[in-house]
């Protein structure tokens, strides 16, 4: 029953999020599923989101089709995507808004929602704007180019492991769509700048070692600075 509530508060607070354009694309995206009949009614997402449940292309465990329209209606927006992605991490939503200055929790909660601002260094979107002088990646960046010219097609679960979103992985695919190499590069800058400018090569050498990735070969590599 919990869960249940929580996922009918995660749909309210997309209804709350999504602006009126593209709640008009998402109607647009549904024609295949919705007939005009049925989307000239529908007058909020609440409403869609009700015929996409009937139709069994919406639920708690079925969030596949409802992150494809909404990641193809809102151009990459990374504060609705999170809503859906925190859902599924299970992260409440009452703890994902901002607090106010009175409040005892400190605004860098790991799991206070923190705004999202673009980042024109990185030219994609961040939790928190980033200077020049804060993503000076060169001391890096040997270790940078060695995993984005040896990384494959595991680097997505690379990524995810160290802790970059989907919605991230998205917004550099979309700035980089015919270079695997440059989508590699952003995501680890992207990274080094949400660690604190740091490249921590215990957790990288971890990440590599997880079972969703199994590149013992760079871990090795890295761990023993045979870059």
């Amino acid at each position: 029953m919990a869960a249940d509530f929580e996922y009918k508060q995660m749909l309210l607070e997309l209804d709350k999020s999504l602006k009126a354009e593209e709640f008009e694309s998402l109607k647009f995206l549904c024609k295949d599923e919705v007939k005009k009949r049925e989307r000239e009614s529908v007058n909020r997402p609440t409403d869609l989101w009700e015929i996409l449940e009937t139709r069994e292309k919406l639920g708690p465990n079925n969030l596949a089709f409802l992150k494809q329209i909404i990641k193809g209606s809102c151009n990459g927006r990374l504060d609705v995507l999170r809503v859906i992605e925190n859902f599924e991490r299970g992260i409440p939503l009452d703890s994902q808004r901002p607090v106010n200055s009175s409040s005892s929790v400190p605004t860098n909660h790991p799991y206070v929602q923190q705004p999202v601002f673009y980042n024109p260094v990185l030219k994609q979107y961040g939790q928190q704007p980033v200077h020049s002088s804060a993503v000076n990646v060169d001391k890096y960046m040997k270790e940078i180019n060695f995993l984005t010219k040896n990384l494959g097609r595991e680097w997505r679960f690379f990524m995810r492991t160290l802790g970059v979103t989907d919605g991230d992985m998205m917004s550099v695919e979309q700035d980089h769509p015919r270079s695997l190499r440059d989508q590699i590069y952003q995501c680890l800058v992207l990274w080094i700048s949400n660690n604190g400018g740091q490249f921590d090569r215990g957790r990288i050498v971890a990440a590599l070692r997880d079972s969703a990735v199994e590149r013992y070969d760079l871990a090795g590599r890295i761990q023993d600075c045979d870059i």
